[in-house]
């Protein structure tokens, strides 16, 4: 599994993450239309195009269609014309939706996140963007929670919630048809506050296949 440790600033700094980030205006464009496929019937493109996008400017992993042999270079536009100027494009079919949570309502900032997984080749080489991860690692879920547990990973309860879901399964195949059976609903966690103590709770929304 891949994730990586944001660097100091923003919201999630410091955070131990998987990729992803914002959706920009360029995933909604016509270049996007070209340079991303999605599964038949999806009506999501711009959020995979993001998530695509994103994993390449963040770590250097590039999703295609054939797969390509040198890294993709650039950010934003560029990656998805340099793509398509090797004769592929980036494989949002590769890419199943297992979950989208939401900020509560009185968050002061709020944030609509998609989870996706996909599948790639074992073994392929990051590169973090010094701007973007000041770390970024494959490690099984299993180590990931017991970072996260001893303190010396910090993670937020979405990326833990994820993490418990994975830890179950034996190897990327049988999560990948566990993701094809997910019933995306929208995750609004519940904060409760008792004197001095905040709890964070669930609604049944947030069950993983």
């Amino acid at each position: 599994m891949l994730m990586l440790r944001r660097v100091a600033r923003g919201f999630f700094g410091g955070l131990w993450v998987f990729p992803g980030g914002k959706v920009e205006d360029i995933d909604r464009s016509d270049l996007a239309r070209a340079a991303v496929t999605i599964p038949e019937g999806a009506d999501d493109l711009p959020w995979r195009a993001a998530a695509l996008r994103e994993t390449i400017e963040e770590v250097g992993v590039a999703i295609t269609d054939p797969p390509l042999t040198e890294p993709v270079p650039g950010s934003g536009a560029a990656i998805f014309e340099h793509v398509l100027g090797q004769g592929a494009v980036l494989d949002g079919r590769r890419l199943r939706l297992v979950s989208r949570w939401v900020t509560p309502e009185a968050a002061p900032v709020r944030f609509d996140t998609r989870f996706y997984v996909a599948r790639v080749a074992p073994g392929l080489a990051l590169d973090p963007d010094p701007i973007e991860a000041a770390e970024a690692c494959w490690v099984s879920p299993r180590l990931a929670l017991e970072r996260a547990d001893d303190a010396t990973w910090p993670m937020i309860t979405p990326t833990l919630h994820h993490l418990r879901w994975l830890v179950g399964f034996d190897d990327p195949a049988s999560v990948w048809d566990a993701a094809g059976r997910a019933r995306v609903e929208l995750v609004e966690p519940i904060i409760e506050q008792d004197g001095s103590e905040i709890r964070i709770s669930l609604p049944d929304s947030a069950q993983l296949p």
